[in-house]
């Protein structure tokens, strides 16, 4: 405790009581406020651009990102021992809310971050075409690798859990690959010859824990990006451990857009960013090559979980189809 108290000094701080939550968390009381001491995982060549979001906070006038304490040099962190750390107010937990009205607040916070820091460019077609090439040839040769798995899987007499369960997952992620291939090919065909691309600052790293109350904290991972980025942590989330009722995040995202008018064509990305089929094929791949490097419960489990949030992203496209995806008569006449 004594390095958090020389930590301390430098925003003459002296506590009471020191508690430590977390190898990276302490809670500090002084008697008269409670803090947040962080001990953060940022890089050098991180920190420009972790201070750059709390300027755009404090510029922007967004009180939902936490406030990072100066210190007495006028620093939004100490250092000490080659490690960074940084100090905030200590937030108090709200009672728990229901599913419904904790999803509904994120995504009224994230729309109102979002849409406050938006800033857009211009790029050309050509340079979105050059910039997905790789991408869409990589997802195109992804259905005969998949189904190259379940032959091979199907030749053995017994199959382990983990075998199984890839074979009882191919009819759906036969679909969910064919989906994003149409996705990215409708994506890349865009009839106009520039378009805009929009950037906020997205938090980068948006795990449930990281939302608290009215709040979004550690910032650490903060830069500006597509939102896409923030809406696929945060539907992640919420979709890979645990069935979660569909219909509450497609209702907290209509309340999202209600503040934040995504276009077509963001909606369109945030469809290819859900539907990305990376994780679950790189699971089946380090099976293939060292079937006992993991515990086959945890192999299991973690398959379970990329199966989840593809299942929800096939359910996610056809909402947006449904909701928001013009159709154009003239196309059906022809």
């Amino acid at each position: 405790m004594e390095a958090v108290k020389e930590i301390l000094q430098a925003y003459r701080i002296y506590p009471i009581e020191i508690e430590k939550v977390t190898d990276r968390l302490f809670h500090i009381k002084d008697g008269r406020r409670d803090y947040a001491l962080k001990k953060s995982t940022l890089k050098q060549e991180d920190i420009a651009a972790w201070e750059h979001v709390y300027y755009i906070a404090n510029e922007k006038n967004l009180s939902e990102i936490v406030p990072v304490y100066l210190t007495n040099d006028g620093k939004l962190y100490e250092r000490i021992d080659n490690s960074i750390y940084y100090l905030s107010p200590w937030l108090i937990f709200a009672p728990r809310s229901s599913n419904e009205n904790r999803i509904d607040r994120t995504m009224g916070i994230l729309a109102r971050i979002h849409e406050t820091t938006k800033q857009s460019q211009q790029i050309t077609k050509s340079a979105l075409n050059k910039n997905f090439h790789t991408y869409q040839t990589f997802c195109e040769q992804l259905p005969n690798e998949l189904y190259s798995y379940v032959l091979r899987f199907e030749q053995q007499a017994y199959m382990s859990p983990f075998e199984l369960q890839v074979c009882t997952h191919y009819r759906d992620m036969e679909i969910a690959l064919n989906r994003i291939n149409g996705e990215i090919s409708e994506f890349l065909d865009q009839s106009e010859e520039e378009l805009t691309w929009n950037l906020s600052l997205c938090h980068g790293n948006l795990a449930l824990d990281h939302i608290l109350n009215n709040h979004v904290i550690n910032w650490e991972k903060g830069r500006y990006n597509h939102v896409a980025v923030d809406l696929t942590n945060y539907f992640h989330q919420l979709t890979g451990e645990y069935d979660q009722p569909d219909e509450l995040i497609m209702k907290g995202f209509k309340a999202y857009k209600r503040k934040y008018d995504l276009e077509q064509f963001d909606m369109k990305l945030l469809s290819i960013y859900l539907l990305n089929p990376a994780a679950y094929m790189t699971t089946i791949r380090e099976y293939v090559q060292n079937p006992k490097e993991k515990p086959l419960t945890s192999q299991v489990s973690a398959l379970q979980k990329q199966y989840r949030k593809l299942i929800f992203a096939l359910k996610w496209t056809d909402f947006i189809k449904e909701e928001y995806e013009v159709i154009n008569f003239d196309d059906l006449s022809n």
